[in-house]
């Protein structure tokens, strides 16, 4: 007989599978560094937690339209959101922007290529 998994924890594992999937994928996308952050790289798994990615990627697409490659190409069953750096204004706002300097400091660096 299967052994019941809570909630949380179910949800810890469809994450993290969903996670293994994506890091299989980011060589090939050629991307050069990806930060896990929020509840996921805290640890703190709840309903409504989801895989939250600082990309950091050499492109010529504007800010608002780079997430929209990583949510057509990158799979997941869960709730997926990206935020999509050239290596320049990574470098350049890494300092600058609180949000992004604590997503540095706090979260998980999973791919570096």
């Amino acid at each position: 007989m299967p052994m019941r998994v809570g909630f949380g924890e179910f949800r810890r594992q469809m994450l993290e599978r969903d996670l293994v999937e994506i890091e299989e994928m980011l060589p090939i996308l050629g991307v050069e560094k990806v930060i896990l952050t929020g509840d996921m790289a805290a640890g703190d798994f709840s309903p409504d937690t989801k895989i939250e990615l600082i990309i950091v990627h050499d492109t010529e697409y504007s800010f608002g339209r780079r997430a929209d490659f990583f949510s057509y190409h990158l799979p997941s069953s869960t709730d997926l959101e990206t935020l999509v750096y050239t290596p320049a204004e990574f470098e350049d706002m890494r300092e600058k922007l609180p949000a992004l300097a604590k997503a540095c400091r706090e979260g998980r660096e999973i791919y570096n290529a």
